[in-house]
């Protein structure tokens, strides 16, 4: 386990970020339900890719052809999530995105892989909420429990290794 020291929190002074392009609450709720019952989902979840790559382009989502989504993922934003041709999402796999996560074409996201797009300044006493943009190039293969943080580029044609 690492570890490093931080300022000494005040986390009633935390001020809850306003993310611009959120959608409204109804929507919001909606997803939460979708991810709930069908993504995440160990009965629902097994419906076909096509099914649930539908349900993520109904709430925003561009998702590409022959897009493999297994049971048990979890998706934070749809409408900040960008799939191309041929991507394979295994089990378990987190994509926590405050902001847009890119995927190129014909990449693996393996199981129990996170992709972050959001943290918290541990340098500032009231933890201030922070987001960045992921992109994930094509012919990339995120490798199981990898994770892959904020404002990360990763290039085309590479493997992500957990640490």
């Amino acid at each position: 386990m690492k570890t490093r020291p931080i300022a000494k929190l005040d986390l009633a002074s935390f001020v809850r970020p306003q993310i611009p392009g959120q959608p409204g609450r109804i929507t919001l709720a909606l997803w939460y339900l979708v991810n709930a019952l069908v993504m995440r989902g160990a009965v629902l979840g097994l419906l076909p890719s096509g099914a649930k790559a539908a349900l993520l382009r109904a709430f925003g989502a561009r998702i590409g052809r022959g897009v493999v989504l297994k049971p048990r993922i979890d998706i934070k934003s749809p409408w900040w999530l960008e799939v191309g041709d041929n991507v394979w999402i295994g089990e378990r796999v987190w994509i926590d995105n405050h902001t847009t996560v890119r995927i190129g074409s014909d990449s693996c996201i393996s199981q129990g892989a996170y992709v972050f797009t959001g943290n918290h300044d541990w340098t500032d006493p009231a933890f201030a909420f922070f987001c960045k943009p992921v992109d994930i190039g094509a012919g990339v293969w995120v490798t199981a429990f990898a994770r892959i943080p904020p404002g990360s580029v990763v290039p085309d044609h590479t493997a992500v290794l957990p640490d």
